[in-house]
């Protein structure tokens, strides 16, 4: 499937393909001066859907990112028949996150805060510059990159070029490197409480209560949010150089790894702290979270690593110490979604895949529908309906009985 996220690297370690003699693959940067990068957020005609970005659900409105170009806003109050009213031009956008009235957008090193208490009529009213000062665009190959002058203006592409290096280095590990799991957008729940949005599995960024809590490179950077337009920064937490995903559950965040699970207290909401992690085989790992249990899926290919495709269903009653349940072969998962006893899992190439998870360790042994015709990502189940991102666009389905699911709608990219 085409990438639909952006990264929070280092720049540091990405420098390896200036010198000559044999031929490789490389990546050049592509520089935006500032002025440019920094315009204004405008409110535009509806665009077509043309990537696979992430979706946000929140007061009846769809919205979706374009990658690197802004967000789409739809209106959903009839699910069957959603309606495309317009677009955010936002260059650099990677992902939203909203409560109340302020849409917060990751717009590579930027955060843009939008005021949208006129929905069709947003106003940027904040932008906090290069708060992520090592954001770079998704990288989709394991290619070295060429030295990043950051003098040049800020990194909005790269071009793949043929170059030449004496040394003729193998491609710089440097994470999950195109792992749809790097989106920057808030994190999946079964309800939007407090005026926050409703996203998938796949997340770097989520809002808990007052706070705005952001996967950056290895960090976990907590701002609070109550003054809206001036986001006040906590203390970070160091995390391991892999985490790809974050979920929030009462007063824990749980953050999917290529190697694990971790789990974070907020009782201190300005500086987390790790009380508990549950280790497996190097793959992505997308997180969702109901009562006491977590489901996660485990993913191979990409640039993830491992050889695993598997559903984890894990008790997190003892927060310091979670214990797997059970474990259940899958083809390729992405993204997971739970509401009440229904479970999706979007299986890659395999489908989305509808369980009943009324006895939630043994849920991968009833298996009620697959939809086989949609290459499925991430998914958002909300108020009996399924939004399901697939390589061709976003497929509704009601799940108001689980055992005779229906497409409702489809909008096409």
């Amino acid at each position: 499937m085409k990438k639909i996220a952006f990264l929070l690297l280092s720049i540091v370690a990405l420098s390896a393909c200036d010198k000559a003699v044999n031929k490789y693959y490389c990546y050049e940067p592509v520089y935006t001066d500032a002025g440019t990068f920094r315009t204004p957020a405008v409110f535009e005609s509806p665009r077509s859907i043309t990537k696979d970005g992430n979706i946000y659900f929140f007061n009846d409105h769809l919205f979706v990112v374009e990658p690197n170009e802004g967000i789409h806003f739809i209106d959903n109050s009839d699910p069957s028949n959603p309606n495309n009213v317009g677009f955010l031009n936002v260059m650099g956008a990677s992902g939203l996150s909203i409560k109340d009235n302020h849409l917060y957008i990751t717009a590579l090193v930027d955060l843009v805060i939008v005021d949208i208490t006129s929905l069709y009529n947003p106003v940027e009213v904040k932008r906090l510059e290069e708060v992520f000062p090592t954001a770079l665009p998704l990288m989709e190959k394991n290619y070295p990159t060429q030295t990043i002058d950051k003098s040049q203006g800020i990194v909005t592409s790269w071009n793949v070029v043929k170059t030449k290096d004496e040394t003729n280095p193998t491609p710089i590990w440097t994470g999950c490197l195109g792992c749809e799991t790097f989106a920057l957008a808030d994190a999946s729940t079964n309800s939007s409480p407090g005026g926050t949005g409703v996203a998938g599995s796949i997340a770097q960024m989520t809002i808990l209560n007052n706070y705005l809590y952001v996967i950056d490179n290895n960090q976990l950077r907590p701002f609070s949010i109550s003054d809206p337009i001036n986001p006040v920064e906590g203390t970070s937490a160091y995390l391991s150089w892999n985490t790809e995903t974050i979920f929030p559950d009462g007063n824990y965040l749980y953050m999917g790894t290529q190697t694990g699970m971790l789990i974070y207290s907020t009782q201190d909401p300005a500086a987390p702290q790790w009380v508990g992690s549950i280790e497996h085989w190097r793959a992505c790992d997308p997180v969702v979270i109901q009562d006491n249990i977590a489901y996660v899926t485990v993913r191979s290919g990409s640039m993830c690593g491992g050889d695993i495709n598997q559903l984890d269903i894990i008790d997190i009653t003892n927060k310091s110490n979670p214990v797997l349940l059970e474990s259940y072969d899958m083809t390729n998962p992405h993204g997971v979604g739970i509401d009440g006893s229904t479970l999706f899992v979007c299986d890659g190439k395999d489908g989305l895949r509808v369980f009943d998870a009324s006895n939630p360790s043994d849920a991968g042994n009833h298996q009620i529908k697959r939809f086989s015709n949609i290459q499925a990502t991430d998914v958002i189940p909300y108020n009996g309906v399924a939004m399901v991102i697939g390589d061709d666009g976003i497929y509704q389905y009601d799940y108001t009985d689980p055992n005779d699911l229906k497409l409702l709608s489809k909008i096409q990219f």
